[in-house]
């Protein structure tokens, strides 16, 4: 879906070599968007209409001569009209839409997606509780680490944030192969500097697949 074949093959490959080096559980995904975010188009279509509005007063202001019996309908087909052109492409442009997304509430619904992934996978089942889910929003360009209790025993304070910040270059230029790429070997890294390595009797518990989805969209 976000990858082609090959790509996502010798990813499913790097996420089984991580988990295979540290013993850490791994549920990866990516997500189209982790809400439908209703109020995107509206505020685009609020932003369309204040900006052609302001562009008609100026004009009638230095032109007053243009004003003609029809100029009021003519100015609020304008206006709606541009308000409307916004608010569409919003919903096939997400860079433009991405304008009008609140980061704080991108995160917000970020984590409440990768809590969602987290049970549903049930990461909290893992022998040791050594189980955790990376999530990447490409609408949002954001990334969220979830860790269960054994893994927050052992990673120092915020140990993980180096993956993020391994990966938020690549993403905002929307190469999200290789964001996926520098944040598995950045993860691996701080998970092998923690002591995390795979026990003799260790067996997989969680498919390292790649998951991918539209997410809210679907």
């Amino acid at each position: 879906m976000y990858f082609s074949e090959d790509e996502a093959q010798r990813l499913n490959v790097r996420i089984r070599q991580l988990e295979k080096k540290t013993g850490v559980e791994l549920v990866a995904a990516v997500v189209g968007k982790c809400d439908n975010y209703p109020e995107i188009p509206w505020k685009a279509f609020a932003s369309g209409v204040a900006f052609s509005s302001l562009v008609l007063l100026f004009q009638t202001m230095l032109r007053p001569d243009w004003l003609s019996p029809y100029s009021v309908l003519v100015h609020a087909i304008i206006v709606l009209a541009v308000g409307t052109i916004m608010a569409l492409l919003t919903a096939v442009w997400p860079g433009w839409a991405r304008c009008f997304l609140d980061r704080t509430r991108a995160a917000s619904e970020m984590q409440q997606y990768a809590q969602s992934l987290f049970l549903e996978h049930d990461v909290f089942a893992t022998r040791g509780r050594i189980g955790l889910v990376l999530l990447v929003g490409l609408l949002e360009r954001q990334v969220v680490i979830l860790t269960d209790s054994g893994l927050d025993a052992r990673l120092p304070s915020g140990g993980l944030q180096s993956v993020i910040a391994a990966m938020t270059p690549d993403l905002k230029r929307n190469d999200r192969f290789r964001a996926l790429k520098r944040g598995l070997s950045a993860m691996e890294e701080c998970l092998h500097n923690a002591g995390f390595e795979l026990a003799a009797d260790e067996t997989d518990q969680i498919s390292e697949t790649l998951i991918q989805r539209k997410g809210a969209a679907e």
